[in-house]
């Protein structure tokens, strides 16, 4: 049988190309020995393509190098003109029923995760949170509208800041009463619903002041600290048996973290009683809340003082914290550690038309102030329940609600002649709370109708008579409720009307008005 021949040692020993100077010749490193044969004409084509010089190489290779660049840069190009190309494969095809999996750069952290838990647990109050807000600029306008301010401007110089009054009662229908198995039956939930929209939906929609308020749920199989937990009521209405207190300060801080860096809340948070029987502030609860308002979350968001931030500047991205409790049993330290201007609940009077707290007597921050008398001043209306009607506790829907909203208007006109007469300098925190109820009277006025009116009016239908109950009330007339009045007066221009003037914290129940004005617009001047 033929064999080809095998190649000579002539053939493997062919002289390399030469090689510069400054480098040993190949050839003398394979082999010493002479060529004395040619090599096949198939070597020969071969060694005609490879390149006589280093240079060469060189070139080889740059030219590589470019074509890889090029095939990338089309690569690119190509799919991003044209983001739906799909190659078939069945792991990337939009028709398969399994999604491709995920990449480790798309996985969420365990503080992703951790946060994503908190707000779920806190959604029965703070809302749903969004993964992603509305980023159109009229939505912008409302939930950023401190953003475009000056930093020199005082918060107390702000023409308004919209709140909501038991802001976290939103949530609180009768079907969320009938499943908390631990309230009541016998009282009806719009006995203490306030709000309709939640907390996030308010956030997004320009609320900036929010009135929370809350008291212990102890566990039943676990007794003290370890089976306690601070959650959110109104009286004895228990809002929700998950959502702690800190769950939705978190909430909070994921608002003002990705969507209000230059937005400022502020939060008055108070002590709730009477909630349940034999329930008190204990040194568990304070404690508790102690270390709640303690934690490095709390430092870094709240507001580091027992003093109202100089400007919104110094506020922007922070909670401002309005104490509305008392730490007796907790030591000097303890209570100092805890930052909020105090408006403790010894120094609230109940039920009144308008008083003056001073809220810090000294500046116990740091640096050099630390210790001077401030006198930091609020003027308050906070007249809840109208209690010196004629017929007292039988007064009619029109007598409730003109009570109401006389102690209102007086307070913030009160609060405009203040910001035009002090020119220009601090005339202190003037808060007036819209919200009003009287559910003992009969007709029972709840929050709803002391805010929007009777139902039956709100759907359209004409102003009734209402009779002032048992005992033989007045009745009258009755036309809207409080929100409707202060919309009237919010864009009444002129030396009578209020609009464009300063008005301070004006703290409504529900400030939606179901389509019929714009409340928040009024305030903020941007309706």
């Amino acid at each position: 049988m033929h064999r080809e021949p095998k190649p000579s040692r002539a053939i493997l020993s062919a002289p390399f190309p030469p090689s510069p100077p400054h480098l040993p010749s190949p050839a003398v490193a394979a082999s010493s020995t002479p060529s004395s044969s040619r090599s096949p004409r198939r070597f020969k084509h071969f060694r005609s393509l490879l390149p006589t010089t280093t240079t060469s190489y060189r070139a080889v290779l740059s030219s590589v190098c470019i074509m890889a660049v090029l095939f990338w840069v089309v690569h690119l190009l190509f799919f991003s003109l044209f983001p739906d190309f799909t190659t078939g494969n069945p792991s990337t095809s939009p028709s398969s029923p399994i999604p491709p999996p995920s990449s480790p750069q798309e996985e969420p952290s365990v503080a992703d995760l951790a946060l994503q838990k908190i707000l779920k647990d806190s959604r029965q109050i703070l809302g749903p949170f969004p993964s992603s807000f509305n980023k159109s600029a009229a939505a912008k306008r409302r939930a950023q509208w401190m953003t475009p301010l000056p930093d020199s401007l005082p918060l107390t110089s702000l023409k308004a800041i919209p709140g909501t009054h038991d802001s976290a009662t939103w949530n609180f229908t009768q079907a969320t009463r009938d499943v908390i198995p631990s309230n009541p039956s016998y009282l009806p939930a719009d006995w203490f619903r306030c709000q309709k929209k939640s907390i996030v939906e308010s956030l997004e929609a320009g609320i900036r002041f929010f009135d929370l308020r809350y008291a212990a749920l102890e566990d039943g199989g676990t007794k003290g600290e370890e089976g306690m937990r601070l959650v959110f009521w109104h009286k004895m209405a228990l809002l929700s048996e998950v959502a702690t207190v800190e769950d939705v300060l978190f909430g909070f801080y994921g608002w003002l973290e990705t969507r209000g860096k230059g937005e400022t809340v502020l939060i008055s948070l108070q002590y709730e009683h009477p909630t349940r029987s034999k329930a008190s502030n204990t040194p568990q609860v304070q404690r508790l809340l102690h270390s709640t308002l303690t934690t490095s979350a709390a430092r870094r968001f709240i507001y580091p003082s027992h003093s109202l931030p100089p400007t919104l500047g110094h506020a922007r991205g922070k909670i401002v914290l309005l104490k509305r409790f008392e730490l007796p049993d907790l030591s000097l330290d303890q209570q100092l550690a805890v930052p909020g201007l105090n408006f403790s609940p010894s120094i609230w009077p109940e039920n009144n038309k308008g008083f003056e707290l001073v809220y810090n007597q000294l500046d116990l921050g740091p640096g050099e102030g630390e210790g001077k008398k401030i006198n930091e001043t609020a003027y308050i209306e906070d007249y809840f329940e109208p209690n010196d009607l004629p017929n007292k506790m039988n007064g009619s829907v029109e007598e409730n609600v003109a009570a109401k909203w006389e102690a209102v208007e007086e307070h913030l006109r009160s609060a405009a002649a203040a910001s035009q007469t002090s020119e220009g300098e601090d005339d202190g925190l003037w808060i007036t709370f819209t919200s009003g109820e009287h559910v003992l009277n009969e007709p029972n006025i709840t929050p709803e109708v002391m805010a929007l009116g009777p139902e039956e009016q709100r759907r359209g239908q004409p102003a009734r008579k209402v009779d002032g109950g048992k005992g033989g009330g007045r009745g009258g007339t009755v036309k809207g409720g409080v929100n409707e009045k202060l919309l009237g007066l919010l864009k009444e221009g002129g030396p009578d009307g209020l609009k464009g003037k300063r008005l301070g914290v004006v703290v409504m129940d529900f400030w939606e008005m179901e389509g019929e004005g714009d409340l928040i617009g009024a305030l903020l001047g941007l309706d």
